[in-house]
């Protein structure tokens, strides 16, 4: 399957939806979650080592999945928080069989859903 990731290339991806990519998927999906749920209750110096740790995990399975070069892999690290994560996830929802439209609409729900909590009133 092409995956366009506009932030790093041109041209899409080509990233096969094998065995191996999927299991890397659903375990990088496992430790994103275990992450937050460390990040929740973390104190101190603890949550710094679990953020630092999620960021390395979005770089790895980045620069694993879609193959990345070391100059691609090194730009990763430029980018802001909430992007690299945003690109991770919309790879591993690729990879688990969402279509760029599901994806759209995702997104469009949760821009939706901020749009409406008290904070952005």
């Amino acid at each position: 399957m092409q995956i366009k990731v506009e932030q790093l290339a041109k041209k899409p991806f080509e990233v096969k939806s094998s065995v191996k990519n999927l299991k890397k998927t659903y375990k990088f999906q496992k430790d994103m979650a275990q992450m937050e749920d460390i990040t929740e209750t973390a104190e101190g110096t603890e949550m710094f080592d679990a953020m630092d740790n999620m960021l390395d995990e979005l770089i790895d399975y980045l620069s694993t999945i879609l193959h990345l070069n070391a100059k691609q892999a090194e730009s990763l690290e430029e980018l802001e928080q909430p992007e690299l994560i945003f690109m991770a996830q919309r790879v591993a929802m690729r990879l688990m069989g969402a279509s760029e439209e599901d994806i759209a609409s995702i997104n469009e729900d949760a821009e939706e859903g901020l749009e409406a909590t008290p904070e952005n009133e």
